[in-house]
């Protein structure tokens, strides 16, 4: 399962024990929640597996296998299969290959090995379409980020690490099924929406919020993974990457606004900048 790391210091799952696998990860290694959650884990008997982008930092003192992962702040500089989330995945498959077998691990694989080809084709295919969407958004004071499927952690993660944190912009993740459960409430003319359209079986969840979007004339930027090229990986296991396409052409759009906004991804008020 997931979970955040403060909660699992505080509410450590009870199975958590000699035959647990937990992954941690942290961009600079020394997050101190995350720190901490690792050490709890290592006192359990736990496996536990660091994903880091800096090497030789806290989190890996409690990581009995690290991870380097890839980041950088311009996209195309960077393979996106060597990326935290799609480590991540990998983790999962081969997991879950080695303890109860899948049928479809070979076919996963084989998408891996294409995928890197696909993100960057991806990214250039969203250049022009990053540029008007700055020019349009730049100045919503409030941004509503909608997905399912895997699509849903990367709405979750633009949500709150982008558009929170990185652009101080008011901003909520909402779950393309959970929408007409109360969320649709706030929609109205201009109401700004961006919309991560998955592939495979979650994708009429997000059609129907679109045609409800679109019907009371709310602002919607559409993000779709099937012309985005993720039909090229598989059209079996294509939509577990989903979530990951998403967030790398994610950075395409977030370049872009950021720019247009005059407000560098880089900028913070309180982390790493006051006591918390």
């Amino acid at each position: 399962g997931y979970i955040t790391s403060n909660e699992f210091v505080h509410a450590t799952p009870k199975a958590l024990g000699k035959n647990s696998v937990v992954i941690l990860a942290s961009q600079q290694g020394n997050t101190a929640e995350t720190v901490a959650a690792a050490r709890v884990a290592r006192e359990k008997g736990a496996a536990t597996i660091g994903l880091v982008y800096q090497p030789d930092t806290p989190l890996c003192e409690y990581s009995d296998y690290i991870i380097e992962y890839q980041w950088a702040r311009y996209p195309e500089t960077v393979d996106p299969a060597q990326q935290k989330a799609a480590y991540s995945l990998w983790l999962a498959l081969e997991i879950l290959a080695q303890t109860e077998g899948y049928a479809q691990y070979d076919e996963l694989v084989s998408a891996f090995g294409r995928f890197s080809d696909v993100v960057h084709g991806a990214q250039r295919q969203v250049q022009e379409d990053a540029q008007r969407f700055a020019a349009e958004w730049k100045d919503e004071k409030v941004v509503y980020m909608m997905g399912s499927g895997p699509s849903f952690g990367a709405a979750h993660q633009e949500s709150i690490c982008i558009l929170l944190e990185m652009q101080w912009i008011n901003s909520a993740s909402i779950h393309s099924g959970e929408y007409f459960h109360g969320p649709f409430e706030i929609t109205e003319p201009g109401t700004p929406f961006i919309l991560l359209q998955s592939s495979g079986r979650t994708r009429p969840l997000d059609d129907r919020a679109i045609r409800f979007i679109e019907r009371y004339q709310g602002k919607l930027q559409l993000i779709d993974a099937d012309k985005l090229g993720i039909q090229d990986l598989s059209t079996d296991v294509g939509e577990y990457f989903c979530g990951l396409l998403h967030n790398c052409v994610l950075d395409v759009y977030n370049l872009a606004l950021a720019t247009a906004r005059n407000h560098p991804l880089t900028t913070r008020r309180y982390m790493w900048k006051v006591e918390y």
